[in-house]
């Protein structure tokens, strides 16, 4: 008998009933030009560590910049600084390096939206990594990681109205806060007395923007949308909501760090150890529906991809794998490789309604 991955089942246990508590303590890097002080990061836990003299440290407007993202109790605020003559180019390198979720900038031009936006793509694609940004009108997005904020003038209660890119800090704190149960959308920010409304609200929901409303007599969030356009090859039109890419990101990186934590290197590559990690995913997976995450109604279920690992036998000169039945090909791992499947149902929010009623 192969006894194997003893911890791996107890481990992916831990991370699914944790799962809910960890996607509302999201950590935000909330990106600041700021010459008051030298430094490159500042990091924050709670509002209750921002004290004068922590606000010494920046201009009454970054350090309000700071408070506001503390609304919506994200787990941890990094505050990355650059001064007037830094280049943004290399802020964004160190930040490669921090450990968070969701980035913004404080304020900045039109160039440095763009600049923020391609970095995170870019990022994302070469390093297989998973942040998310929060952008003011950037030009170029179509991306499920870019949140693009589209309204040119909010007014806060009780102040002057100011432009959109200022309202971005507060935006990242509420993504960031908010647990897998709930979405953003038609969220109250009471925070806010008004704000300039899009010219057509669906329209630009639709070419993926992120938009505020006037609701009567609130401020509302009106579709949780990320800046998704393009869908194909595996891209689908439900990762356009932001709680799906939320769930789907959560799931990935939980997947992966798992893998590369507690298996690479330790185990022989055998169908059976191979069996041993599939199974406590697929435990990972059913943990996940009991809590609302994924649907318990639908099949969520991690497999062996036969097809992928026959071509790698194939691809290497091995072609009597293709007269293989399913369970050869499975008993017959390939190197080093683990080739993988599968497939769940992410759950998304309750938004739309439709209600006939017969007279």
């Amino acid at each position: 008998m192969i006894i194997g991955l003893p911890n791996i089942d107890v481990i992916f246990k831990g991370l699914a009933n944790s799962a809910i508590v960890r996607s509302q303590k999201g950590i935000v890097v909330l990106i600041i030009k700021d010459d008051t002080s030298d430094f490159d990061f500042a990091e924050y836990t709670s509002a209750d560590q921002l004290t004068d003299e922590e606000a010494a440290k920046f201009t009454a407007t970054n350090f309000g910049y700071i408070e506001k993202c503390f609304i919506g109790k994200p787990s941890k605020v990094i505050v990355a600084r650059y001064g007037a003559a830094d280049d943004l180019t290399e802020l964004l390198a160190k930040i490669a390096l921090k450990k968070f979720n969701w980035v913004g900038l404080a304020e900045g031009a039109q160039a440095d939206q763009d600049e923020l936006a391609a970095w995170v793509k870019t990022t994302n694609e070469n390093q297989k990594k998973v942040f998310k940004a929060i952008v003011f009108n950037a030009a170029t997005t179509d991306d499920m990681h870019l949140v693009n904020f589209k309204n040119t003038k909010v007014k806060p209660v009780g102040a002057a109205e100011i432009t959109g890119e200022k309202y971005v800090s507060r935006l990242l704190g509420l993504l960031a806060g908010l647990p897998f149960t709930q979405s953003a959308t038609f969220y109250v920010l009471s925070d806010l007395e008004s704000v300039t409304d899009v010219a057509d609200v669906n329209a630009a929901i639709g070419a993926g923007g992120f938009v505020l409303f006037n609701d009567e007599e609130v401020v509302r969030v009106a579709r949780a949308v990320n800046s998704l356009v393009t869908l194909g090859d595996g891209i689908t039109d439900d990762m356009k909501k932001i709680t799906i890419v939320e769930a789907m990101d959560l799931i990935k990186s939980d997947i992966e760090a798992t893998f590369k934590n507690n298996y690479v290197g330790k185990y022989k590559n055998v169908y059976d150890n191979q069996v041993l990690f599939i199974s406590a995913v697929n435990t990972y997976f059913r943990e996940l529906a009991s809590s609302d995450i994924l649907d318990i109604n639908a099949t969520n279920i991690a497999q062996i991809n036969v097809e992928a690992q026959r071509k790698a036998w194939i691809d290497a000169g091995k072609t009597e794998a293709e007269a293989w039945d399913d369970l050869k090909v499975k008993i017959n791992t390939f190197r080093s490789n683990v080739f993988l499947g599968g497939q769940v149902k992410i759950l998304d929010a309750m938004e739309d309604l439709q209600f006939n009623i017969n007279m």
